[in-house]
């Protein structure tokens, strides 16, 4: 399972970091032919509007496989060990059943329901443009599986310790 995390990991910053660069060409492309040429190019802020929607996801389905997202973290940390490696099992639970519904489900409807519909510009069909919500939710999924193994072999070995 650590093997696949690492392979997963690699593969998300790979293609986060060439979306980044693109971000970065694009940007600076669009800004030389606003103001040096006088004539701003017309598809590159609907691809870099784009490309910034699948950095956002992809960067934020690994910060979860990093457990570096965003957290409130004032309750559980004034908890004991034990209580808070339950509390973090209950919370990687509560991301599962959220990120199903509202990442896969919500998101294949999304993209289905979009598919028809063409990007002005690009003349692409908006599904693929949303078709990383589902993807960033099975990535979420699949990370959050793995932290409440790695927090359930945490309490055992506790547990082992304590007899």
């Amino acid at each position: 399972m650590e093997r696949a995390k690492q392979w997963i990991d690699h593969i998300i910053i790979g293609i986060a970091s060439v979306l980044v660069v693109f971000l970065v060409a694009g940007a600076i492309w669009q800004v030389f032919t606003r103001f040096v040429l006088q004539n701003p190019s017309v598809f590159t802020e609907e691809v870099l509007r784009f490309s910034l929607i699948w950095v956002g996801f992809l960067g934020a389905s690994y910060a979860f496989g990093h457990k570096e997202h965003l957290a409130l973290t004032f309750l559980t940390s004034k908890l004991k060990k034990d209580k808070k490696i339950v509390s973090n099992l209950v919370i990687d639970g509560c991301i599962i059943a959220f990120v199903l519904v509202v990442f896969v489900v919500g998101g294949m409807r999304l993209v289905l329901s979009t598919l028809n519909q063409i990007s002005p510009v690009l003349g692409m069909p908006m599904g693929i443009v949303y078709g990383v919500l589902p993807l960033a939710g099975v990535l979420i999924i699949f990370y959050q599986i793995i932290n409440i193994k790695m927090d359930a072999a945490e309490i055992e070995r506790e547990k082992r310790e304590a007899a």
